[in-house]
């Protein structure tokens, strides 16, 4: 392939080590998180439809934003909370319930592996969190 001066130019023209904007900073991410966390494990004790929709926006809404649109799910995540039903069948109360509680489950996995990750390593999508202000303190 033939590129032009230009071209070849235009590919060194961005320097290897810059990094993207943070969209958030650390300390906010683990906040929301842990919330997240909080929610879900009421969902799984005490399972809710629409809380549980909810839920999930919220929750792949901040992990889209951190970690990037997720196209393609792991073949174990699109199974879960398949009932043993035909597909498009209704479920019962008890079904959904059961689904519910079952895929909250797996998706806490998610965002209980996702903040380690971030507590332990950062990630480059997350800003450090700057260092206390010492005049802030003594101002309360």
């Amino acid at each position: 392939m033939v590129r032009t001066v230009a071209a070849q130019r235009a590919l060194y023209a961005e320097p290897v080590t810059r990094r993207p904007p943070a969209v958030m900073s650390r300390t906010a991410f683990l906040e929301a998180t842990d919330e997240l966390i909080a929610t879900g494990e009421g969902l799984v004790t005490n399972p809710d439809w629409d809380r549980f929709r909810v839920w999930l926006m919220t929750s792949d809404a901040l992990l889209e934003r951190v970690w990037g649109r997720m196209d393609r799910y792991h073949l174990a995540w699109l199974n879960v909370g398949r009932d043993s039903a035909p597909p498009g069948s209704q479920l019962d109360t008890t079904g959904t319930h059961r689904f519910v509680a079952e895929v909250s489950s797996a998706k806490l996995a998610v965002l209980r592996t996702m903040r380690r990750a971030v507590e332990r390593q950062g990630w480059t999508m997350l800003s450090d969190d700057p260092p206390p202000d010492p005049a802030a303190k003594e101002e309360r």
